[in-house]
């Protein structure tokens, strides 16, 4: 790391001193039928922000309020055949960032870094070179881009200097070279007609700082076909992006969907993930808000899992599982993971909870980092092993 990086994180060595840990109080915890693993948090908007493991306990197994301070996106991952951690780290605006994707090594020193991104997306990818037989990381990666048109026919002053809106970008980025191989633009792709959020207050158009979300890119991930599926929560919507040009395979939900939802929907989605791949038949799984403090609710939050025909044109929903109260609000971040035995594990967002459900929807673990009602909350929560810093 660079001397600059170096104080940066020193100096939060000094910050840690002055304040205590988040703690993750423990609600419920059916033994044995919670999957093992720890907690990965990185809880913010609540004193001592910083990246955390816990076990199933509540304990704190790892802080890391000494080494980085508030960061996103905190996770286990794979990088170079090896157990690495990954995570995200820069400065926040209205609903999204600019700083460094981080890959940390087993010691918690970082090996990677990826400048200027965004922190909605930080997957690394493995694939197979049938040639040489190696092994290529690739990280997949978001950018929001202010960038300047006439948004007159949405509201915004028809002097097309003073309509500003944000351009969402993914980049699929060779972590051996560093080069980007892929680069999609929401705006060359996706017209801002698709938007169900029009301008209005901090992202009203008028001015660079307070650019119109049209979009808002929550998660990308890559298919076997070397396609991606990317989640737009600004459209409700998840479309098919093609590797080779960009172009856009299909739609499901939104305003243009390719299929027929059969008996349900979903909105304001997060971390869209692909859980199998199989010719015609897609199964994704995702965090669905139901609300995104734009526009008004759609319901209660839940993640689900969703099997897609594409040959029908049809989706149908496998599984759904609620908060265990209903009538509260999600309206920002959330993820959703399966885990081994069909388990699945919850991050609830701006809701400060994680939750493991059985399959068929039994509640077996609930913890909360915070109460409801407060500011606090992590982008995404992690359930995997962890084997200690060394």
């Amino acid at each position: 790391m660079h001397l600059a990086g170096t104080i940066a994180w020193l100096s939060f060595g000094l910050l840690a001193a002055t304040q205590s840990p988040p703690t993750l109080t423990v609600e419920k915890n059916v033994a044995g039928a919670v999957i093992p693993g720890s907690i990965y948090l990185a809880p913010n908007k609540i004193p001592g922000a910083a990246p955390y493991v816990f076990n199933l306990t509540g304990s704190t197994v790892f802080s890391g309020l000494a080494k980085t301070g508030p960061v996103h996106n905190f996770h286990p991952c794979t990088y170079n055949k090896t157990k690495h951690f990954c995570l995200w780290k820069g400065t926040v605006t209205i609903g999204y960032g600019s700083g460094d994707a981080l890959v940390l090594d087993q010691q918690f020193r970082v090996v990677k870094t990826l400048p200027n991104v965004d922190f909605h997306e930080f997957n690394i990818k493995q694939s197979l070179n049938p040639t040489n037989g190696k092994v290529t990381d690739t990280a997949l990666l978001t950018s929001y881009i202010p960038v300047q048109r006439d948004l007159s026919a949405f509201g915004v002053p028809n002097d097309p200097s003073q309509g500003w809106v944000i351009d969402c970008h993914f980049r699929a980025v060779d972590l051996n070279s560093s080069k980007t191989v892929f680069d999609w633009s929401s705006l060359d792709h996706v017209p801002l007609s698709e938007s169900l959020v029009l301008p209005t207050g901090g992202i009203n158009g008028q001015t660079q700082q307070f650019a119109w979300d049209y979009f808002h890119m929550s998660s990308v991930d890559r298919l076997s076909s070397g396609d991606y599926i990317v989640s737009s929560r600004h459209t409700s919507t998840i479309y098919r992006v093609s590797g080779k040009d960009g172009s856009i395979t299909w739609r499901l939900g939104g305003k243009a969907s390719t299929f027929t939802l059969e008996g349900f929907k979903f909105s304001s989605q997060h971390h869209v993930r692909v859980i199998s791949d199989d010719g015609d038949i897609l199964t994704l799984s995702l965090f669905d808000n139901a609300y995104n403090a734009f526009t008004p609710p759609q319901g209660d939050p839940s993640g689900k899992i969703i099997e897609v025909d594409v040959a029908t044109k049809t989706a149908r929903l496998l599984r759904q599982y609620n908060f265990p109260e209903a009538g509260l609000e999600a309206y920002d971040g959330g993820s959703f993971m399966v885990l081994p035995k069909g388990n699945v594990f919850i991050g609830w967002g701006s809701l400060p909870y994680v939750t493991e459900f059985t399959s068929d929807g039994q509640l077996v673990y609930s913890a909360r980092f915070a109460v409801y009602g407060s500011s606090a909350f992590s982008y995404r929560a992690f359930k995997a092993p962890f084997s200690g810093i060394t």
